[in-house]
């Protein structure tokens, strides 16, 4: 079924490329849209960026000597195997992670920035889509609108009062831009969907006009349909300018969806690759067998 209607029947063992044409309403590989022909000026530039932890954590890779860039209007991909310190890169980026400091050239529109913090993060233009919607990304017993503008209250709260017609307008906003269903802004954004709850998360962040949005596993536990419609939404907020970094471990989506694939491996960047490459020339870089 697509939007209410029967849209096809098919047997049990049909091709997943049948499959996901009857879900989304086209073929497979037109899922991911076409990708920027230009980036445009530079914006996150790490260069032999390490992130020194303030105590030891087990388990925690962190940063390494990671050289990499991500442009205006460019979409990046951090792929690498479990333990690879993809979320690590991000989380310390953001100041979500272990506390610490980086050591090494960390900058943001070609300006050194300290980025210890949430509110130092936020202040130089980055957002941050956590991968666990439920437990970090959303108050799921919150209405869907009040978790729209949570990133923007101080906008929204003139004088430290709530503008009920600037929440609106915010809220129809992020209805419109994700197509977030169904339209009511009121409902507990626990009772959505799992792809609509992913679409209230990512439109929450893009509310704040971010310059450059971190994205990790952005469509863990999201339906095929609802993929189509994020990977459309993200190409269209890079075409904007928008810089996008994102994590996933899903090879499909990262060679679909990236301008450029970075290779972590136990925190560094060992490997690059132009969006579009093959699947098996990233897992051998990700498992150390790069030429």
């Amino acid at each position: 079924m697509r939007d209410g209607r029967v849209s096809g029947v098919t047997e049990p063992r049909a091709p997943q490329a049948e499959l996901v044409r009857l879900l989304v309403g086209r073929p497979l590989d037109e899922l991911f849209p076409p990708r920027a022909k230009a980036a445009g000026r530079p914006l996150l530039h790490l260069r032999y960026a390490t992130f020194h932890l303030s105590r030891e954590s087990a388990g925690w890779q962190a940063p390494t000597g990671v050289s990499l860039d991500v442009h205006e209007g460019e979409i990046v991909g951090l792929a690498g195997i479990m333990g690879a310190g993809r979320t690590e890169l991000l989380s310390a980026l953001y100041g979500t992670g272990l506390s610490g400091h980086w050591q090494g050239e960390v900058a943001i529109g070609g300006h050194a920035v300290k980025l210890d913090s949430i509110k130092a993060a936020r202040n130089a233009g980055i957002a941050f889509v956590t991968d666990d919607r439920r437990g970090s990304g959303l108050m799921l017993r919150m209405a869907v609108g009040l978790n729209l503008v949570m990133s923007v209250i101080r906008r929204i709260s003139p004088a430290g009062l709530m503008s009920p017609r600037r929440q609106a307008e915010a809220v129809k906003q992020s209805f419109g831009q994700f197509d977030i269903r169904p339209k009511n802004p009121d409902i507990a954004v626990g009772a959505l969907s799992g792809g609509n709850q992913q679409k209230v998360v990512l439109a929450k962040e893009i509310l704040g006009n971010p310059r450059l949005l971190l994205l990790d596993e952005p469509t863990r536990g999201v339906d095929v349909g609802a993929k189509g419609e994020i990977y459309a939404r993200l190409r269209q907020l890079a075409a904007q300018g928008l810089g996008i970094l994102v994590a996933s471990s899903e090879m499909p989506e990262l060679i679909g969806l990236c301008d450029r694939i970075v290779v972590l491996r136990q925190g560094r960047n060992v490997a690059e690759f132009i969006g579009g490459v093959d699947e098996h020339t990233v897992l051998e870089a990700a498992n150390g067998r790069e030429a």
